[in-house]
C-alpha cells in the first residue's frame, strides 16, 4: 500500500490488515473515503483512540467497512503485544454511540416535518381553491380551464424552491439529444429537430426526467 509500508506507529498491522480487507490502497485514501483529515488517520495509526472523538471513529469503521466495536476490539486485542495504550472502553463507547445514532435518526424525523410544513404552507392556496376548481371544472360545461392556472402556480413555486427545472416548452423544435430526450413517436438521428410533447426536469444538475419528444411530421 503506498504511504503505509513504514512503520510509523504500533497500530500500523492492525490497520493495514483492515484497509487491506476495505480495499483501500493508502491512508490517504482512507482519511478522504471516511471524510477526516490526515492527522486523524496517524491518531488511529498510532492507536491513540482514547484522543479520538467517536464520531471520527465512526466514520472511520464505516470507511473500513466495520462496526465501531469491531473496530475498538481490533486494537484493544492487539494490547499486549503492540504497547498500545488502552483502548476506551467498548461498551461506553457503544452506549455512547446508540445514543448518538438515536440523536439523529430524531434529528432527520425533525427536520422531515419541518421540510414537510414548509412544503404545506407554500402549497395552502393550491389545497384550499383546487378541490373545488375541479369539482366546477367536471360538473359545468361552461368552465373556462384557463381559471385553473392560477391555481397551479404553488405548486410549480415549490418544486422551484427545490431547484428543479423544466428543459424546453411544449411544441418547441429541438435538436433531438438522447441523453436528456426520449423519442416516443417516429425516428430521428442525434441532432435531428424533433418537437416536444411533455416537458423534461433537472434537479439541479441531475436529470431527474427526460422530455418525451417526437419526429417531425408525425
Amino acid at each position: 500500500m503506498a504511504d503505509t509500508t513504514s512503520s510509523l506507529g504500533p497500530g500500523d498491522r492492525i490497520l493495514q490488515e483492515l484497509m487491506r480487507q476495505a480495499d483501500i490502497p493508502s491512508l490517504r485514501s482512507l482519511a478522504a473515503r471516511a471524510g477526516v483529515s490526515r492527522w486523524q488517520v496517524q491518531q488511529l495509526r498510532q492507536g491513540r483512540l482514547d484522543r479520538m472523538r467517536l464520531a471520527v471513529l465512526q466514520q472511520l469503521a464505516v470507511a473500513l467497512r466495520c462496526s465501531l466495536p469491531a473496530l475498538l476490539a481490533a486494537f484493544s486485542k492487539a494490547e499486549a503485544e503492540t504497547g498500545l495504550p488502552p483502548a476506551p472502553d467498548i461498551a461506553q463507547l457503544q452506549q455512547e454511540y446508540e445514543r448518538l445514532r438515536a440523536a439523529l435518526d430524531r434529528q432527520e424525523v425533525e427536520l422531515r416535518q419541518q421540510l414537510q410544513q414548509q412544503a404545506l404552507n407554500q402549497l395552502e392556496p393550491w389545497l384550499t381553491y383546487w378541490p373545488t376548481a375541479a369539482k366546477a371544472a367536471t360538473e359545468r360545461p361552461d368552465f373556462d380551464p384557463k381559471h385553473l392556472l392560477p391555481l397551479v402556480k404553488p405548486v410549480e413555486q415549490l418544486v422551484a424552491s427545490w431547484g428543479v427545472t423544466a428543459m424546453g416548452q411544449v411544441g418547441e423544435q429541438l435538436p433531438y439529444d438522447p441523453t436528456w430526450q426520449q423519442l416516443v413517436k417516429g425516428s430521428a438521428q442525434p441532432g435531428n429537430l424533433v418537437r416536444v410533447s411533455h416537458l423534461g426536469y433537472r434537479h439541479g444538475e441531475r436529470l431527474l426526467l427526460r422530455a418525451k419528444v417526437a419526429a417531425l411530421g408525425i
